[in-house]
This record gives structure tokens, sequence and C-alpha cells, in this order.
């Protein structure tokens, strides 16, 4: 049975780039075969080490993906020479992850790829017998799958997790992107990167260099093959497409660069922390302008639990007892703070206030659905215990500027997360200790640098 899901559908799944899984299941050969028994040693990443035959595998998915966008491979030295880059930024974050304590058993494994199999339709175990029909090693696919979700993991304890969002950074957002920020764009990127306290010289070189690609890329040459062949950014291998992304998921240099372009135009060079970028915007497309309304549902209730002295039979006792006394016309918010068990509401006389849709469990979100206002429900019962509910009004609230400072709070915290995630993975890349046995692989990485 061939595969149905594409690359984007596991990247659902797993948020990072998969070097190894490349184009997609079912249209790239990801493991054609089981490593030799007799493989080179081509680098040396502090105490691992990358083999010929990774680098094969890699390379072999790399033509791939680059065949299958239509662009023009670059020479066979410079497709390695950034193929190995990439494998060399995984293995130093799983080198790190593993020093970090950060593991993933086999159990979450087999969850993630249950979760995958199901996007396939299929059970898992049906999952690796169609990996296995379409010539992939489904043990080499499962370690591979495995590196990608503990990088994730990696990134979210040493790098989203310290990433503050205050109420400051968000009026300033919506204060000089505002609407814009939902517009969608699609940039392609090339990065020179300039390494942390480098000379002027060396910067003066990467500004040089960035240059000529964008004289080249204005006298005609393809930006996607300038990409392959040069670009330091982790989507140099897609020929630096950064797919649809809306303006507030952008770093806020780039949103703020593009909003300028038009469509098919290369930008100028502009720099940031990481070094020298270019960006051509591909195609543009409307943000959503539409208000947004929810129902929010002003209730009380009555929450008869059991405990030590009273059984689940006692309590739905006490709960009709107490709907009996209602309806006889004793007053709710008295009985409620007599009776109820509930510690949040009782002192208000069960006075749950006006809460939008999802807050309550859905037994309960169904039977207040049920009610008239002013109108009490019979006993019924949650996970909580029994319940006597009153649902006292419904109103529409207009909740646009909830969601976009929603929106932008989320926004903001993934570009920071970006740029922090950036600086993290260059620190890492320079701290480790790299060597490459084969000259021409020593020289090719200097180019790509």
């Amino acid at each position: 049975m061939p595969l149905r899901s594409s690359l984007r559908t596991v990247l659902r799944l797993l948020p990072s780039f998969f070097l190894a899984l490349g184009a997609g299941l079912g249209l790239a050969r990801v493991a054609i075969a089981a490593p030799e028994a007799l493989d080179r040693i081509v680098v040396v990443v502090n105490d691992g080490v990358i083999l010929e035959s990774e680098i094969d595998r890699a390379m072999e998915n790399a033509r791939t993906q680059i065949a299958k966008r239509g662009i023009a491979a670059p020479p066979e030295e410079i497709l390695r020479a950034q193929v190995l880059e990439q494998l060399i930024l995984t293995r130093v974050q799983t080198q790190r992850a593993q020093q970090a304590g950060v593991r993933i058993d086999d159990r979450e494994l087999n969850e993630v790829l249950g979760n995958i199999a199901k996007q396939n339709g299929m059970s898992l175990s049906a999952f690796a017998d169609a990996v296995r029909s379409e010539g992939m090693d489904y043990l080499t696919l499962r370690e591979q799958i495995r590196d990608e979700v503990t990088i994730q993991r990696l990134r979210n304890k040493e790098v989203d997790s310290r990433v503050q969002v205050t109420d400051q950074d968000v009026d300033a957002f919506l204060a000089t992107e505002g609407a814009a920020a939902d517009k969608e764009y699609r940039l392609s990127h090339i990065l020179i990167a300039v390494p942390d306290g480098a000379s002027q010289q060396v910067r003066d070189q990467a500004r040089a260099k960035a240059a000529d690609l964008l004289k080249r890329i204005r006298a005609g040459e393809d930006f996607a093959q300038l990409a392959i062949a040069n670009s330091n950014g982790q989507q140099a291998l897609q020929g630096g497409d950064l797919d649809w992304r809306k303006a507030g998921d952008l770093p806020g240099v780039f949103a703020s660069i593009a909003g300028k372009l038009k469509k098919g135009e290369t930008s100028d060079i502009f720099e940031t922390g990481s070094g020298y970028h270019l960006i051509k915007l591909s195609d543009v497309r409307g943000a959503d302008t539409e208000r947004k309304t929810v129902t929010e549902t002003h209730a009380r209730h009555i929450l008869i639990q059991t405990n030590a002295i009273r059984d689940d039979e006692q309590s739905r006792a006490l709960a009709h007892d107490l709907y009996t006394r209602l309806k006889g016309g004793e007053d709710f918010a008295k009985l409620a703070k007599e009776f109820s068990d509930d510690p949040g509401s009782r002192n208000s006389g069960g006075d749950l206030g006006f809460q939008p849709p999802g807050v309550f469990v859905p037994e309960f979100q169904t039977r207040l659905d049920a009610l008239q206002p002013k109108e009490i429900s019979e006993p019924f019962r949650t996970q909580f215990g029994w319940h006597i509910a009153q649902l006292l009004e419904r109103r529409e609230r207009d909740v646009t500027e909830d969601q976009k400072r929603a929106r932008a709070r989320t926004t903001i915290g993934t570009r920071k997360a970006a740029e922090e995630y950036d600086v993290w993975l260059r620190r890492l890349r320079n701290e480790a200790y790299i060597e490459y046995r084969l000259p021409s692989d020593a020289d090719a990485a200097k180019q790509l640098q």
C-alpha cells in the first residue's frame, strides 16, 4: 500500500525540518538500505561521527527535493556541503539533548509514529509494512524521527520556555503592525551568516558575497538555485522557500521589508545578528478582517459531591431534594451558600459569571445550552459530582480585539523564540569540535561559510 501523506503532513506533527525525510513519505526513498558493515567516517562531531552512508542517503533525498521543486541542482560538492552542514547541526543538537537529559523513549516514539500512521489512515504495523514496501528501512526512519522529536523537546526546554511576552510587547506590536500582521506572504530567503565575534574583515567579506548574489539575481539568475548553492539558512535545500507565512509569523524585519516589496521583487541587503539577508517576495494574499463574536453564558449552580459521610446515591438524593425546594420557590443563592461543594462559587450564591464556550465540561455546557433564561435544570452528573444549574442570561460579545491580542502574543513569542533559537544553534555549532576527514569536505565547508 503506497503512503498517502506528504512531508507537510509529517511536519504538522513534527515542527522542525526533516532532512532525512525529505520531500515526502511515499515520494522520497529515505532509507534505501541499512548501512553497510564497512562504513567510512567522514566527519567527527564532538564525541560522535557522521558516516558516509548517512551522507549518501541525505544526498539522494536532497536531490529528490530539488528535482520536485523544479530547481537545477548545484554542483555536487556544494550540495554535499549543504547536506553535511544540516547533518552536523542535527548531531550537535542530539548530543546536547543527551547532556541535558532529554530522552524520547520507545513508548513516546511509538505514539508519534502512531500519529503519523493515523494521518495515513493506517495502523502502526501497516505503516511499517508500507514503509518497507517502498524500499525504505523502517528502523532507520524510526531513529530519524526520534532525533527530530528529541531536538524539538530540547528546543522547548532550552529556548522556547525562556521567552517572555509582556503586555507592553503586545501594545507595541499592535501599534506598529495592526491588521497587517494577518497578511500572508510567500518569501524566499538567502542568509550569508556571520559568526559571533567576527572581525570586520570577515563581515566585509560576507557583505560582499551578499552583494554579488544580489547583483546576479537582478541580472536574471534564479534565486532558488543561488540559495541552494550559497545560503546558510535552514531552508537552503528548499531553494530558500519559507512557504506561506502570516506577516506576524515572520521575524519583524522580514515582515517590514516584505510589506514594501512588489511581487517577484528581491530586497536590498539587510543585516541582523545572524548575518546578511536577501528576501524575495514570491506572492502575497490578504488578511482576514471579519469581526469575531462569541455567545457567553451567565449561569449559577449547586454542586453536591460524594464525601466521607455521603456516597453517590445519597448525593443524588440530596440534589433532587434541593431541586424540589427550588421548584417550590426557595432562593437559589441561599441554598447554594448552604449546600454547594464548589468553593469557587459557593460564597457568591453559585454564580459562575459570564463564560465563553469551552470553559465548562461538555456535559455541563450541554445542559446549559438546553435551558431558557431563568430556567433551572434537573439534577445531572458530571465528573465533579451532581449539579443543579440555572441559566441566568446569554449575550453576544465581540472578541475581535481579544483575539488580536492573543494572536499578537503568540506571534511575538514565536518571533522571539525563533531569534533565540538561531543564536543558540549558532553558539552550539561554533562551540562544537568538528573534524573533517576529507580535505574536499573541509574546503567546501569553508566556501559555504
